[in-house]
């Protein structure tokens, strides 16, 4: 009696779990995609800080080292800001490069939130050769 009530029940079984499966999957991609473009905009402005830092250039060859990286890293649409300041890092001279990106909360095309990242790096002394 009961393999006639069960009759014709996998293939519903099949399509609610596989609804679940997918927007499980949906989920953890969206998440490596918010890690990427996060790992992406802390590294472009570390790298910014340390070019701008460097003694033979300035703080906008540092903005333009930090765009650069950004947009082969991830959309230049997403990228909102790029500030550089000089700024005392305990107590020494150094630079601060801060990136503003819109977090992309429904894949690449639904960007709600921003994030800042910020790099840092001291300013290198230049060398005096006799």
């Amino acid at each position: 009696m009961t393999d006639r009530l069960d009759r014709g029940s996998a293939p519903v079984e099949f399509s609610l779990v596989s609804v679940l499966v997918v927007v499980v999957t949906l989920a953890v991609l969206q998440v490596a995609f918010v890690a990427h473009v996060r790992a992406i905009a802390v590294d472009s402005a570390i790298a910014g800080a340390a070019h701008a830092a460097l003694a033979d250039t300035s703080n906008s060859e540092g903005v333009e080292r930090t765009r650069e990286l950004l947009a082969t890293g991830i959309a230049a649409g997403l990228v909102r800001d790029i500030t550089v300041t000089d700024a005392s890092i305990d107590g020494r001279p150094g630079v601060t490069v801060d990136v503003t990106v819109a977090m992309p909360m429904l894949g690449p095309w639904l960007p709600l939130a921003e994030i800042t990242a910020r790099g840092r790096a001291f300013h290198e002394a230049p060398r005096f050769t006799p």
